[in-house]
């Protein structure tokens, strides 16, 4: 895949921008992210991790609440992306999952849930927070972002109740993504009959964190079920005006568009590996790269891959929070990840047996993108969600 990025991405963004953002990126993969696998590791040494995190800060690669860091504004999903558009966040994801999808995700699900963290007023927030949204198998659907109560398919379970001058949450949240350290949870509920958000600190009373347990990939970012048994909360701990409908819809986009550049990152690295395995190895007297069937592989990776970055990068001038947008997501996620996933088996086929041992890293990449297919939504609930929010629930 090129350097460079694309330069018909449709936002007020000049070409020299784009790259500022793609060398930043790729800096940070080369000298931070690149370092967790030195060594034998199949996912990368993740002793290293809190360290390369901490870099992600420090340059202003990681969003955060807290306003004082460098990337509350201009990092993955920082306040800026209203001003500037999906874009840089895009290509910033893409180019580090390059490298390592598990610390991508990392950044990406920080990012989303410091987007909704950051609309709260008054005191200073923690640097690090975990986004509570999904509940059970599926993300909210169609009808319920609109009805929360609504039965059909599944109501919002995670109810918000005013006691006590304040509000109780009770409920559960599955396969949350954070990095490790969290201080405070982005904590989606319901309110009565409307979407409510809240911002819990992680040491409240009440709040319980599970492993979610072994997973195929994306090993470098956490994975838990929370739990919220009766957690008191102050009426100022509430971030929405009323009804967080926008800003559930908003998480969706985020999470969804996010999780696509990822994939197409991973894809682009697993051409790249190809490429560079293909030009070193002899079979037959000559270099594999010479021969035709490993040219149609490689050729049918690499068209897969640009044929998903293209379907992301689309979601580029995207109104974020609108039920339009969110239709646009859903359809790049379902295209993006089948086409990554498709030029990372056609990679992998180009090592032979090789690509099925750790020591090459396809493996990792092919784990990684299948997980992508399948978080915050699989292809069926996606299909179901692009149908409903173009017909039904479009308005």
């Amino acid at each position: 895949m090129d350097k460079e990025p694309a330069t018909d991405i449709p936002v007020g963004l000049s070409r020299e921008e784009l790259s500022h953002y793609a060398d930043l990126a790729r800096t940070f993969s080369g000298k931070s992210v690149a370092s967790l696998f030195e060594g034998e590791h199949p996912d990368g040494d993740l002793s290293r991790l809190p360290a390369v995190l901490d870099t992600a800060f420090t340059i202003g690669l990681a969003a955060s609440p807290d306003r004082s860091l460098p990337g509350s504004q201009y990092g993955i999903w920082g306040s800026a992306v209203d001003e500037l558009g999906p874009a840089p966040s895009l290509l910033l994801l893409s180019v580090v999952a390059e490298t390592c999808g598990g610390v991508a995700m990392c950044l990406h699900s920080q990012g989303v849930a410091s987007a909704i963290a950051l609309r709260a007023k008054g005191g200073p927030a923690p640097a690090r927070v975990r986004l509570c949204l999904q509940e059970g198998p599926y993300p909210p659907h169609a009808g319920v972002l609109a009805r929360p109560g609504e039965d059909a398919p599944a109501r919002i379970e995670t109810t918000a109740a005013e006691e006590r001058g304040g509000y109780v949450i009770r409920g559960a949240k599955s396969f949350s993504y954070s990095m490790e350290g969290a201080g405070a949870f982005v904590v989606f509920t319901r309110a009565k009959d409307r979407w409510a958000c809240f911002l819990a600190p992680a040491g409240q009373g009440g709040i319980t964190v599970t492993d979610a347990g072994a997973r195929t990939g994306l090993r470098a970012c956490r994975l838990d079920h929370v739990a919220f048994d009766g957690v008191e909360l102050p009426r100022e701990a509430r971030i929405d005006g009323g009804d967080a409908e926008e800003l559930v819809s908003r998480a969706l986009f985020l999470n969804w568009s996010g999780m696509s550049a990822i994939a197409v990152g991973i894809a682009r690295g697993s051409v790249a590996a190809a490429r560079a395995y293909a030009s070193e190895r002899y079979q037959g007297g000559s270099l594999i790269e010479k021969h035709p069937a490993v040219k149609m592989l490689i050729a049918g990776a690499d068209a897969a891959a640009r044929s998903a970055e293209a379907a992301v990068m689309a979601l580029a001038d995207c109104a974020i929070g609108s039920r339009g947008a969110l239709a646009r997501a859903a359809a790049a996620k379902l295209a993006a990840t089948e086409l990554a996933a498709r030029a990372v088996t056609d990679s992998m086929q180009v090592l032979g047996g090789y690509g099925y041992m750790e020591d090459f890293g396809m493996e990792k990449r092919l784990r990684d993108v299948m997980v992508l297919r399948t978080a915050c939504g699989p292809p069926a609930y996606l299909k179901q969600m692009f149908f409903d929010l173009t017909g039904e629930y479009a308005s």
